[in-house]
């Protein structure tokens, strides 16, 4: 892949894909979403730590 996403980036596409999907679930489901979303986190913080990228370092590339 020669697209690499920042940390940022990638928190701004999940928050992105999270508000999407959120409100056509019912409250049943929500349970299943916040394991989903708690799963996601550690693979992305997994993910940025193999790459030697400090997810809590200041980036250049995100504009808030």
């Amino acid at each position: 892949m020669r697209h690499r996403l920042t940390f940022p980036q990638c928190i701004e596409l999940l928050d992105s894909a999270l508000a999407d999907v959120e409100p056509r679930l019912t409250e049943a489901e929500m349970p299943a979403l916040r394991d989903l979303v708690l799963a996601n986190n550690e693979l992305v913080m997994l993910e940025m730590e193999r790459r030697g990228t400090d997810p809590l370092a200041p980036s250049t590339h995100y504009k808030a």
